[in-house]
């Protein structure tokens, strides 16, 4: 049974984070390392835009609820801090985060996304960053990977409401349970300079994990326990 700390001592973090950079108005670029990180250590990270807060206010919960010492995996809360402090899905400089990474397949431009999960239309502009990898966030949570040296990352996001997984893995099928979400092997649209693409160059598993649109609160009180759950996993 996963041992959970008293509610009472949840509201502040329980253990120290380490600055891994830095985004583009300075804000630290925090992670959690694992109290005892091996090589089944994985990596689990939020907030790539910073107009998903669902996963990421779930995901500090889970990280103030479960025993420090239980932890298993390394956590990042905020990809793009100061997308969350503004508000907006691009990082400070208007670059879709998850279409800046060096990947293979990153192409110069504009990428679109729609202003919501309701919006009929994918119209809204961003950019993909100057060169592949150009923005700090990017480059730096790399930099942070390749030294970590995670065996599998599973990166949070919304609303599409799916836990995509190429390789069923039994983390993807593990993740789909706890979280009551279907498994998918793709989103079904090309995601170039995505963080996924890069790691599939890195032989690295990733998962993505996109919660449906729901609040934050909707969201701690739906997924909490597999959140936890999987801190632990």
């Amino acid at each position: 049974m996963t041992t959970l700390r008293p509610r009472p001592d949840r509201g502040m973090l329980p253990l120290h984070s380490r600055r891994y950079g830095e985004s583009v108005l300075g804000a630290p670029l925090l992670w959690f390392p694992a109290p005892e990180a091996h090589e089944k250590s994985g990596l689990i990270i939020a907030a790539t835009h910073g107009d998903e807060g669902a996963a990421q206010v779930t995901l500090s919960c889970a990280l103030r609820s479960l025993e420090p010492a239980l932890r298993r995996h390394h956590v990042v809360l905020a990809v793009n801090p100061d997308g969350c402090q503004l508000g907006l899905r691009a990082n400070a400089r208007g670059v879709d985060l998850n279409r800046n990474f060096p990947a293979a397949n990153w192409q110069p431009g504009e990428t679109v996304y729609r202003w919501n999960s309701e919006a009929s239309e994918r119209d809204v502009l961003l950019s993909t960053g100057e060169k592949a990898g150009s923005e700090p966030e990017t480059a730096a949570l790399c930099q942070l990977i390749h030294r970590i040296k995670p065996a599998w990352v599973v990166s949070f996001h919304d609303p599409l409401g799916c836990i995509e997984d190429a390789r069923k893995s039994p983390l993807g099928e593990w993740l789909a349970q706890a979280f009551e979400l279907p498994l998918v092997s793709s989103v079904g649209y090309a995601t170039p300079g995505s963080f996924g693409s890069w790691c599939a160059d890195q032989d690295l598993h990733c998962i993505t994990a996109e919660f449906p649109p729901v609040s934050a609160d909707e969201a701690t009180a739906r997924y909490l326990d597999a959140m936890t759950r999987l801190l632990h996993w």
